[in-house]
């Protein structure tokens, strides 16, 4: 009652009430399914920065470190398991024998001892001398002028300094 007046109640539509309940709960399952699917997609960016992190590059010098010291492992391995090539091992002494100018009588063909045994039979041109200290498959002519040496060991060096190099190291 207001100011001596009844007043009468609202009529209650159920059909606008019912409504409103739905749409009420419509809204609260759509709120709950966003902030669920955001919840989900932020997950899935932090996994996926994560992932990226561990993918961000390593330094280059770092690299190509691990790199060369894998490559040079690998050949050293592959020459330590090769048999000596008698073709390779004669070629070899020829070429370092083709230095030899006038001074044969003061040459000398360093070589590990088996594979002097290897090259019976050959013409070298060039005294022969076992040295314990050669590598397989190494060569070494030693010559009053100094010495020329040729062989996997003298390869594998070299595969090592243009490794340095491309590392850029001195």
């Amino acid at each position: 009652m207001r100011n001596g007046v009844i007043e009468a109640e609202p009529e209650i539509d159920l059909m606008e009430e019912a409504r409103m309940e739905a749409f009420t709960m419509g809204f609260d399952e759509g709120c709950r399914v966003t902030a669920q699917t955001h919840g989900q997609e932020s997950e899935a960016r932090t996994r996926l920065t994560d992932a990226l992190e561990t993918l961000a590059p390593a330094p280059s010098g770092m690299l190509s470190t691990m790199l060369s010291a894998t490559v040079v492992r690998l050949v050293e391995q592959i020459v330590g398991e090769v048999e000596i090539d008698i073709e390779r091992l004669v070629q070899r002494c020829d070429t370092v024998a083709a230095f030899i100018e006038d001074n044969e009588g003061k040459s000398a063909l360093h070589l590990h001892p088996e594979d002097i045994t290897l090259l019976e039979g050959e013409t070298i041109g060039v005294k022969l001398v076992a040295d314990k200290a050669m590598h397989r498959g190494c060569v070494r002519l030693e010559t009053a002028d100094g010495w020329v040496e040729d062989g996997p060991d003298v390869r594998l060096a070299r595969l090592r300094a243009l490794m340095d190099d491309m590392e850029g190291k001195p």
